[in-house]
Order: C-alpha cells, then sequence, then structure tokens
C-alpha cells in the first residue's frame, strides 16, 4: 500500500510539472511566433526574407559550435541530479560552455570572412552579406545559452530552462524594436545578436549563482547529502557527443536544408513565405518540446536504473500527451492556413498551403513521441545517428531535386517528408534497442 501511494504521489508530481512545462513551453512558443510576426510587419515580405534565411544560417552554425554537447549535457547532468552530484554537473557545464565558446568564436569569425562568399556564390543574394555580418556574434550567444537550457533543463527546473532557450532573447529583442528605430534586415540582426549574448550572460550569471552553494545547497538538502563527490573527464564527455555532433548536423540539414536550398532557387518574397509557413508549423510541436523539458532528464535516470517498465510506461502515457494536446491546432491549421499566415502582413498569405504542407511533418514529428530523446538518454547516441544520416541526405536530396522544379512548395515538401522519415526510422530504433513501440499509443 505504502508503495502504491508512493508510485501515485509521483504520477501526480510528473503530471503536475508537465502541466507547468505545457503552460511555459506553450507560452514560449507562441511568443516566438509572435516575434515573427512583428519582424514580418516591422519588415515587410522582402527584408524579412533577408533576415529569416540569415537567421537559419545562423541557428545551424550555432548547432554546429556546439559539437553535439546539447544532449550529452542533458544526459550527464539529469543522471548527475538524480545522484545529487552537483560536482559533477559543474564539471560538464564548465566543459561544454569552454568548448561552445571557443567553438562558436571561430564560427562567427569565418562568417565574418566568408559573408560575401555565401550571400553571392551559395545564395545568389548580395543583399544577405550584411545581414549574416549583422547575425554573426549570434552564433556564439545562441550556442551557449542552448548549453546553458540544457543545464537547467538537467537540473529540473523546467521554467528556467524555457525562459533561458525561447523567451530571453525574443524579451530582448522586442525591447530592441521597440527602443529603436529598426528599418532594415541588417539592424533587426545585429539587435538579434545582441539580445543573443544578452540572454547568453543572463543564464551563466544564473549558473554561477547556483554553482556558488546557495540555491542548489539548498535544494540538495532537501534531497540529502551529495552521494558522489567526482568529475567528468574530457574523454567520456567527447565519446558520448562525437555520435551525436553528427545527429545535430543531420537534424539541423532536416530542418534547415529546405530553407537553404530556397535561397537559393526563389525569391526573397517566397523564402519569406516559407519561413513565416515553417515557424507557424512548428507551434503543432511545442508540446512534444515541453513534454521533453520534463521527462529527458527522467528518461536518463530510468534507463540507468534499469527500470524499463516505468520508462515505457512513461514514453507511452507522453505519446497520448502530446497526440491529445496538438491534433486540435494541426486540424485548424489543415483547415484555415490563411488565417495564419495573414498575420505576418501583406504578402505572406500567399504561402498557405506550404503551412498545410509543413504541418504534416511536424504532426509525425509529434505523434511518433519523444523517441529522439529515448536514444539518446539511454545511450544508444549511435543508433540515433544511423537514423538521422539518413533523413539528412534524403532532406538535402529531396530539396536539391523539388526546389527546381516546384519553387518554395518542393522545398515544403522536401522538409516534411524527412521530418517524418527521421522519426519513423527512431521510432523502429526505440523498439529494436528498447522494446517497445511508441506509435502504438493506445497501450497501456
Amino acid at each position: 500500500m505504502i508503495a502504491l501511494a508512493f508510485r501515485k504521489l509521483r504520477q501526480c508530481e510528473l503530471l503536475l510539472t508537465s502541466g507547468v512545462s505545457l503552460f511555459v513551453r506553450g507560452a514560449a512558443a507562441f511568443s516566438a511566433f509572435g516575434v515573427s510576426v512583428v519582424i514580418g510587419r516591422q519588415l515587410g515580405a522582402i527584408e524579412s526574407g533577408y533576415y529569416f534565411l540569415a537567421f537559419s544560417v545562423i541557428t545551424f552554425f550555432a548547432a554546429i559550435s556546439r559539437v553535439g554537447l546539447d544532449n550529452t549535457v542533458l544526459r550527464y547532468v539529469g543522471a548527475a541530479f538524480s545522484e545529487r552530484s552537483w560536482s559533477v554537473v559543474k564539471s560538464v557545464a564548465a566543459r561544454s560552455l569552454a568548448v561552445a565558446a571557443l567553438v562558436s568564436s571561430v564560427v562567427m569569425l569565418l562568417l565574418y570572412a566568408f559573408a560575401d562568399f555565401l550571400s553571392v556564390k551559395l545564395f545568389g543574394k548580395p543583399e544577405l552579406a550584411s545581414v549574416l555580418i549583422g547575425m554573426a556574434p549570434g552564433v556564439i550567444g545562441v550556442a551557449l545559452f542552448t548549453l546553458l537550457a540544457m543545464v537547467f533543463q538537467g537540473l529540473h527546473k523546467v521554467v528556467l530552462s524555457v525562459f533561458i532557450l525561447n523567451i530571453s532573447t525574443n524579451i530582448f529583442l522586442v525591447l530592441g524594436i521597440a527602443l529603436l528605430d529598426i528599418s532594415n534586415a541588417f539592424q533587426m540582426a545585429f539587435a538579434f545578436s545582441i539580445a543573443a549574448l544578452l540572454t547568453a550572460l543572463f543564464g551563466g550569471f544564473v549558473l554561477w549563482m547556483m554553482a556558488g552553494g546557495v540555491s542548489f545547497q539548498k535544494k540538495c538538502s532537501e534531497h540529502g547529502a551529495e552521494k558522489v563527490q567526482s568529475f567528468v573527464n574530457w574523454l567520456p564527455l567527447f565519446q558520448s557527443c562525437m555520435p551525436l555532433w553528427v545527429v545535430v548536423i543531420m537534424q539541423q540539414l532536416v530542418q534547415w536544408s529546405g530553407q537553404f536550398v530556397a535561397g537559393a532557387y526563389v525569391d526573397s518574397e517566397a523564402l519569406a513565405q516559407l519561413a513565416a509557413a515553417q515557424r507557424t508549423a512548428m507551434l503543432t510541436s511545442f508540446i512534444l518540446m515541453a513534454v521533453n523539458l520534463v521527462l529527458a532528464p527522467r528518461f536518463a535516470a530510468l534507463y540507468k536504473q534499469r527500470k524499463m517498465v516505468e520508462l515505457r510506461k512513461l514514453s507511452m502515457m507522453s505519446v497520448r500527451l502530446m497526440i491529445f494536446f496538438s491534433f486540435p491546432l494541426v486540424v485548424v491549421m489543415l483547415g484555415f492556413p490563411e488565417l495564419f499566415m495573414r498575420l505576418f502582413g501583406e504578402g505572406f498569405s500567399e504561402g498557405a498551403y506550404l503551412l498545410q504542407i509543413l504541418v504534416i511533418g511536424q504532426f509525425i514529428n509529434v505523434a511518433t513521441g519523444s523517441v529522439g530523446y529515448l536514444l539518446s538518454m539511454s545511450g544508444h547516441e549511435t543508433d540515433l545517428r544511423n537514423t538521422v544520416l539518413v533523413s539528412g541526405p534524403i532532406a538535402l536530396v529531396l530539396a536539391f531535386a523539388l526546389t527546381p522544379v516546384w519553387g518554395a512548395t518542393g522545398s515544403a515538401v522536401a522538409t516534411a517528408v524527412a521530418v517524418g522519415t527521421q522519426n519513423l526510422l527512431a521510432v523502429w530504433q526505440v523498439k529494436r534497442r528498447l522494446g517497445f513501440n511508441t506509435l502504438v499509443f493506445w497501450r497501456n
């Protein structure tokens, strides 16, 4: 009876935490969408096309700059938190941030040096060069605050993690738009860079305060004394993150290759429509991101403790939750796409059909569950790598094959197919390695 009551209490705690995460992540998703709407209206379709393309480039290179440490940090910090080992948390955070700061600084300098080449030779848009230069410092900010958010997520500080990852930069950017006379894509790009760097500084300050022992020692005293006094060396970190680095690159190709290829074949206005449609479609997957915030550290802890039955039940419950919340939004987007696209301003509603294509891929992403995190948090990074080594090239090949023929429509189809392929392959890998199929969500 006592064990049953304890299990019920833990389930209630999980539901409460998931509810808080859902609310915060939903607020973050819609705030990001709102900022995109503001940018579209502020700059117009042509200038915002340059901005969104530069944003995609910066996001891609910031992900590369993290050398696959995202899930490695989350995995190690999540497991260390369950064992109350703050020394492991500090060593993982310090080493990961140092690597990301070094690599992202080099990438920023390369972007400065090759901005003209990328703009003219790769995308055929000379006007893009100044926008890339203005957004280049943002590579450092995005790389660092993303890893900081992973640290906070591993510490089960969901609200703080979401704030750092998705809200803080938008707040700083909106303040810049309100206070400054921003009228072109370069100015907006530079404002984003400042906002991203301020977010990284804020997140670093909060972590530094926690590492000083004030807030975290109180948290540890609630759970008992720290069990393990140890550090994580460089070798196990790199052994974990190297396969994941390939995963990150391929995942970024799945997400952004459609826009990259479209940047070379379509005009800025069509590119802006594609970018707006993709940002809108991603609203449907906010529930997946919200649930992942809560569950990813728990996946790591349950697998490490070999509690496979609990891991399966938790995974299946999360899939049902995600489908329940996302399905109504998917139906509305499929039925009334112009309603959403018109929010971005004049010249965007023509891309309504792009939203319909992209939202199908995002719904597959949600309906398959947290398969990527299940693999990476259980130590099967190589299987996840093998999965994206298929979906990444599919995205690139389809984009190059379809965009010259169908324009932005081809890019949207390529992205949707690649997203669906990636997640369905990951479902198969989870079944093979962990013994359950997340697609049969109706089973207990």
